[in-house]
């Protein structure tokens, strides 16, 4: 019954649309990633995590002289507990133009720089990074603030999407295409739709996600030579080798797979590539 009424929708929403249908459904899709860009960390996902603001401390301050030295616009800072869920670490930075906030993963702090461990809850055996490996890490996340990746990004996506919507609505209702796969005297939407889907875009999706893929990595090592521009290049060899080894990551890759596959760069890849940066930063 649910795939029915589905199918109903969308053969409804195509006929609707006419032969103007790929802008509005291009239009949808722009307003609501906008609305989940903008609302999702506020509203949303404080249902499932708890952010605690993190109290004045010497990772606070260093924090905020990293902020200062670049002009990013901090004006909260947070740790998750996202070790609840997951042993994953990260850490991130969301918000509009002039108030940003940087969000911390409990499992990206050591118990030397945590200031939520306590003598009752020290763990020897606790991973994470210290101090100056977490500021190098955001150095790095901030890099990508600096060079707008995120909104570069979405600009992309939304050029792709709205290609796909264009091919679409051009050929939904062409009797060529239709008449091929043996619909001589209909014109079937929803057949119109899955062939379109499936033996079209299909293929172009490899494409565009090999270049989406070598983008991403790209901006990855324009992010890691920020950091080491800003004399965190060290250190962010420590946390790179240090998360990796807490994320049970794999280190090794094949370089053409990799390129076109990993949208972050293998461990062995960007330490090279960190070390080269740090050799041109000497010379200079």
């Amino acid at each position: 019954k649910q795939w029915y009424q589905r199918r109903v929708a969308i053969t409804a929403g195509i006929q609707w649309g006419g032969d103007y249908f790929f802008i509005y459904a291009w239009g949808f899709t722009f307003a609501f990633t906008l609305a989940i860009f903008f609302i999702y960390m506020d509203f949303i996902a404080p249902l499932f995590d708890k952010y605690i603001p993190v109290p004045e401390s010497p990772l606070r301050t260093a924090i905020e002289n990293l902020a200062k030295s670049i002009n990013f616009p901090l004006t909260k800072l947070y740790v998750v507990d996202g070790s609840k869920r997951s042993a994953h670490t990260n850490v991130f930075y969301y918000g509009l133009n002039k108030s940003k906030k940087i969000v911390l993963h409990d499992t990206l702090l050591d118990a030397s720089c945590n200031p939520f461990v306590t003598e009752n809850n020290f763990k020897k055996e606790q991973k994470g990074c210290t101090q100056d490996e977490v500021v190098a890490v955001l150095a790095r996340e901030l890099g990508r603030w600096h060079y707008k990746h995120v909104w570069k990004n979405m600009i992309l996506n939304q050029f792709i999407f709205f290609g796909k919507f264009y091919i679409f609505g051009m050929l939904v209702k062409n009797k060529q295409l239709m008449a091929d796969f043996g619909f001589l005297d209909e014109q079937p939407t929803l057949i119109a739709l899955l062939v379109i889907f499936y033996y079209i875009f299909s293929p172009m999706d490899k494409v565009f996600s090999a270049l989406s893929v070598f983008i991403t990595r790209c901006f990855e090592f324009q992010a890691d030579r920020f950091a080491v521009g800003l004399g965190h290049g060290a250190k962010l060899q420590d946390s790179l080798v240090k998360l990796v080894t807490d994320n049970l990551s794999f280190p090794l890759a094949d370089k053409m797979y990799s390129t076109f596959t990993f949208s972050h760069p293998p461990i062995l890849e960007r330490l090279a590539a960190i070390r080269e940066e740090m050799e041109k930063k000497k010379e200079k």
